[in-house]
């Protein structure tokens, strides 16, 4: 089983060069939170020149990186060197890569920071609103998927240590776990443990999963995003809300909506919907 911080990094480090795209920065690292101490280190870097970042440790309010641990919001300087509002505890690595303009964007799952995302440049940079605003989606997934991953992980811990009374779980409770096993194996971003995790729902009687990609009588079948939107008009979230549980833009939404609907032979999201319920592919 993964350590809590072996479970950030596996979803941060990937996740770095779409990062650095969006923002249009030289450099882009993340810090990752240990549970026990509060304190960060950066174990994963894209774009850098030297090793000066590489297992540096951040500790909550120090550098711009532990000020933006302690205010559980992103900050960020023009020009690191001479920034008032931080300290100075890390500018040995700040002046071996030559960097200026600086921002660090935490992230905090079920209200406790997990990590740290900085993405910085060489050259003095304007970060307004709009520049924040193009990195939430981002936040916002990666957020997302280490929610998932604490829960699947727990999930199996607690699986793991259960001894089963000598009679055996009962229907109903043997039901709710093959139920759990599949919403949560639909939800997991990682492939290697969702299929784990569908074998093992399989084991226990829950048959092949019939969420993994909606099939129509014609053969044409549902993408799991697709899924993932439908599932999330049923419950009569808008297309921004829809986005913003996604990581996705609203444009997109609006195209996946389109092309499911298409595929259903539906008018509008109504009729999909209901399409979907009458199959019994949501609830």
């Amino acid at each position: 089983m993964p350590s809590a911080i072996e479970l950030v990094l596996t979803r941060l480090a990937p996740a770095l060069p779409s990062w650095r795209s969006v923002a249009g920065t030289n450099l882009a690292f993340g810090s990752i939170v240990d549970p026990e101490s509060g304190t960060g280190r950066i174990l994963c870097v894209v774009g850098a020149k030297t090793q000066a970042l590489n297992n540096l440790e951040i500790v909550t309010g120090t550098g711009l990186g532990g000020r933006a641990l302690a205010l559980s919001r992103p900050t960020s300087v023009a020009r690191y060197e001479s920034a008032r509002g931080i300290t100075h505890h890390y500018d040995h690595a700040v002046r071996s890569e030559n960097l200026v303009t600086a921002a660090a964007v935490p992230i905090v799952v079920d209200g406790r920071p997990r990590a740290v995302v900085y993405l910085c440049s060489t050259a003095e940079l304007s970060l307004g609103d709009r520049w924040f605003d193009a990195l939430d989606p981002l936040r916002r997934r990666l957020q997302h998927e280490i929610l998932v991953e604490d829960a699947v992980h727990a999930r199996l811990a607690q699986m793991a240590t259960q001894v089963p009374p000598q009679s055996g779980p009962g229907a109903a409770e043997l039901a709710a776990v093959v139920r759990e096993l599949g919403d949560l194996s639909e939800e997991l971003a990682d492939p290697a443990v969702a299929a784990r995790l569908e074998l093992i729902r399989q084991r226990l009687g829950g048959g092949p999963s019939v969420r993994r990609g909606a099939v129509l009588p014609d053969g044409t079948q549902l993408t799991r995003r697709e899924m993932q939107v439908l599932v999330e008009a049923a419950r009569g979230h808008t297309n921004r809300q829809i986005a913003e549980h996604l990581g996705l833009l609203p444009n997109t939404v609006k195209s996946y909506l389109q092309d499911l609907m298409r595929k259903l032979g539906c008018a509008n999201r109504v009729q999909a919907i209901a399409y979907a319920r009458d199959a019994g592919w949501i609830g």
